[in-house]
């Protein structure tokens, strides 16, 4: 190396006097301004640069991303939409399948409350560590657009998480820890056989493992003489129902609505072939509910909804209706637009009977009593009506008598009521039954076909055996009547007895006949006629319809002393 590009002068040490006193250094040459700023303090608390890219370097995955050292890119799309909307979409999904499929509660309840803590671990590092992200990504000049998008979108994933938590799993924790102990919340069902062992009834909430329970009780030895399978129900778990449906299906099993069978239970209703419906009955349709504020979920239930209903043979404009009732509320079908359907079988229009098979028992006739809205109703009023017209059935089918015999034998026993229908009921109901009274002589006063020479003459005294000679129209307003008699509530005070005013003041009015007029329309037990009684129904129909003209008041007098035998 030559002295011109050493930068320092050369010194021949041989020359130079050792004991001589040194020469002061000369001072370091001012160092450029580029080279200024690498001397300058550092200010406290800032590590080295290098420092703090070694101790970055040393961080796990995990570490990185909940500090935002991630890039944008990889915390927000791999981190955070890769991992954390999937899970928040898992844990409401898995709370809707609960509360709405109910397969496997008990371990689907375990397994939420496991894994739910650490699911929400896992979302709060991938939002936490995404914003954090963005943030970085801002500073440092990023786009802003994408960076507040991030940041938006992240935000809104916070409230989706939060509302699944408070208004979903938080409400919610009690129920599952039920269920994660083997106790439905919601409660179970309670079957129970009937005397005769023809019956099933299923009373209260659908709840966990109550499909299996009625599979097992329609295989038991117990269900070997099970005709039907009676619904009093308000609904509850829908897998449940669906297990149920499919167990009545596969036996064949007919059902009954005896009460309120609504929502999940119209399923099990819906299995039942054939179907009927007591006059008590009614079926209750609404949407299903997830019990979450997530519409794609409570979309995809209904769907399911949608789908069962058809698959079970519901209308689609039933179906359609269903899915327009919120969750909350109920729509009670109309008896007649259930018929309309063929969903359950029309009742019987008239008090006739449909009689079963030729080898009959006593509860098949017991069965068809009570499977008629009218029988059923007037055995509630007076129990033992039905034991005692099927009996009186029975030996009549097996003495071979005819049909017509047959359905006849149900007259007698509605006679020895009918003092008790007419005397307990109100002035309105009374009133319709005078009317339809004198419809029934106008029809059978003038002779016609199938009708026999003074057949109106022996309605009024009694005879019973004219009374299928009646127009089905009238035959069927006076089933409907008293129908509506045994429904109704008895008054909650008795008319007071007439004096002697009030009959004399009746006498002068509407005439001297009126009272008893109509005592022995029921009695069974035809007599000969009274002298001077005229053979025609004409003055009785002109006094029932002079009735019509008279005070409120005065009518319902008469009307209630018509039935009521003369002294």
């Amino acid at each position: 190396m030559t002295d011109a590009q050493n930068r320092r002068p050369y010194v021949d040490p041989t020359l130079v006097d050792h004991h001589a006193p040194r020469a002061a250094p000369e001072p370091a040459p001012e160092p450029a301004a580029w080279q200024q700023s690498s001397n300058r303090p550092r200010p406290a608390g800032e590590r080295p640069a290098r420092t703090r890219v070694v101790r970055e370097a040393q961080r796990g995955y995990f570490a990185r991303h909940w500090h935002g050292e991630m890039s944008l890119v990889r915390s927000y799309w791999v981190n955070n939409f890769l991992v954390a909307t999937p899970l928040a979409c898992l844990l409401t999904g898995l709370m809707t399948w609960i509360s709405v499929k109910g397969d496997s509660l008990q371990v689907s309840a375990i397994s939420l409350l496991v894994t739910m803590p650490l699911l929400l671990a896992l979302n709060l590092w991938c939002i936490v560590g995404a914003w954090r992200a963005a943030a970085n990504y801002l500073r440092e000049s990023g786009s802003a657009l994408w960076g507040w998008l991030a940041r938006i979108t992240l935000a809104l994933s916070t409230l989706q998480l939060l509302a699944s938590v408070v208004f979903g799993f938080l409400p919610s924790v009690g129920e599952y820890w039920s269920m994660a102990r083997g106790v439905d919340p919601l409660g179970q069902a309670k079957f129970s056989f009937s005397a005769d062992g023809r019956s099933l009834r299923l009373d209260g909430v659908i709840g966990m493992g109550d499909g299996e329970r009625l599979r097992q009780l329609l295989n038991s030895e117990a269900a070997r003489d099970l005709k039907r399978v009676e619904l009093a129900s308000p609904g509850g778990r829908v897998r449940e129902a669906e297990r149920m449906a499919a167990a009545l299906k596969a036996r064949g099993q007919a059902s009954r609505a005896v009460g309120t069978c609504a929502s999940a239970c119209t399923l099990v209703f819906l299995a039942g072939q054939p179907r009927h419906m007591t006059a008590t009955g009614e079926l209750g349709f609404h949407r299903a509910s997830t019990g979450t504020y997530n519409p794609v979920f409570e979309e995809l239930a209904n769907q399911q909804l949608a789908k069962t209903y058809t698959e079970l043979g519901l209308p689609q404009p039933m179906i359609d209706k269903t899915l327009r009732t919120p969750s909350r509320s109920m729509w009670f079908v109309p008896r007649d637009e259930l018929v309309s359907y063929a969903l359950i079988a029309p009742a019987p229009p008239t008090l006739a009977v449909p009689l079963p098979a030729a080898n009959a028992t006593l509860a098949d006739f017991d069965d068809a009593l009570h499977m008629h809205p009218v029988w059923e109703a007037l055995d509630k009023r007076t129990p033992g009506t039905v034991d005692d017209i099927a009996k009186r059935m029975l030996a009549a089918h097996q003495a071979g008598a005819s049909e017509e015999e047959v359905q006849a034998t149900v007259l007698s026993p509605l006679a020895r009521q009918m003092p008790d229908l007419l005397g307990g009921t109100d002035a309105v109901l009374r009133h319709r039954y005078v009317q339809l009274v004198s419809d029934q002589l106008k029809a059978l006063r003038a002779p016609a076909a199938g009708v026999s020479a003074g057949a109106c003459r022996e309605l009024l005294d009694g005879r019973l055996g004219v009374r299928p000679q009646l127009p089905q129209a009238l035959q069927a307003r006076e089933a409907q009547w008293l129908q509506d008699v045994a429904n109704g509530t008895l008054p909650h005070r008795q008319p007071k007895p007439v004096n002697a005013l009030e009959i004399e003041v009746l006498e002068r009015t509407v005439g001297p006949t009126a009272m008893g007029m109509l005592s022995r329309l029921w009695v069974d037990a035809p007599e000969a006629a009274k002298p001077g009684v005229a053979a025609s129904c004409d003055p009785v129909i002109a006094m029932l319809d002079r009735l019509q003209g008279q005070p409120p008041a005065r009518r319902d007098l008469a009307e209630r002393l018509l039935f009521q035998p003369s002294r």
